[in-house]
């Protein structure tokens, strides 16, 4: 995933086909049982063409809505309607800045995203640190965000992050959220006994139709009503986190 407030780097080599990383990753694969192929994008995807997405078997889409305290991604609402129309099961995503403010944070993606029953949980993109913020102190932090998206949301967030961050500052402190793990050289994700790995982004070099630039690929450890469940439940926990989405902020 990306960063509003990063650098743009060059690409360096060849884009892998999705096809070719499918059938590599199919025949490196670990796990048994059913799996469902996703994507997800940000603005560096530009304008999907999400009928020719919706045609290359990609079952879900993840798609970045913000960052920070004000920073919105400019082709979130685009990418957001599109998906619907075309039945790819769609769900928001928000890079989190670790020296913002949470409560900050949560009302800005509370602010553009309104999610509707059959959508997936929130997502909190977590890949940064600040030199100020202690581990204790950020891990804190982030708990106050997931629990503040659930509460408003009626569903648990997914926690998204890279191996190594993973290991360093979130491994074994997020009992019972899912996580979404990148990593990639055809080596699935390791994570604690207590953690519940749901997503492998394992190459951000896809191509898929519909998309002109590389993309990010996942997959999914489960079948459809697996991932059905991880969504917004069609009746809402309670009739307070239902009217509590359309509040303005």
């Amino acid at each position: 995933m990306f960063s509003f407030s990063r650098l743009v780097k060059g690409r360096a080599g060849v884009a892998v086909a999705l096809f070719v990383c499918f059938l590599t990753l199919v025949s490196a694969r670990t796990f048994t049982g059913e799996y469902l192929h996703g994507i997800d994008v940000s603005r560096y995807q530009k304008e999907v063409d999400w009928r020719n997405v919706k045609d290359s078997n990609i079952n879900f889409a993840f798609i970045k809505a913000t960052e920070g305290d004000f920073l919105k991604d400019p082709y979130f609402d685009r990418n957001w309607e599109h998906s619907r129309q075309h039945g790819i099961k769609r769900g928001a995503y928000h890079f989190f800045l670790p020296w913002v403010d949470a409560d900050q944070q949560l009302a800005h993606f509370k602010r553009n995203v309104v999610l509707q029953p059959g959508d997936l949980a929130p997502v909190l993109d977590i890949e940064t640190f600040a030199q100020d913020v202690s581990d204790a102190q950020m891990r804190q932090n982030i708990r106050r965000w997931l629990e503040g998206a659930e509460a408003h949301y009626g569903v648990k967030p997914i926690i998204y992050t890279y191996q190594g961050f993973y290991d360093r500052k979130l491994r074994g402190h997020f009992a019972g959220y899912r996580f979404w793990i990148a990593r990639y050289k055809n080596e699935e994700p390791s994570t604690h006994p207590s953690d519940k790995m749901a997503f492998w982004q394992y190459s951000e070099k896809g191509i898929v139709n519909g998309i002109e630039a590389p993309v990010d690929v996942n997959w999914f450890y489960g079948d459809l009503a697996a991932l059905n469940a991880l969504c917004v439940p069609k009746l809402p926990v309670s009739s307070a986190g239902a009217i509590a989405q359309k509040e303005a902020f």
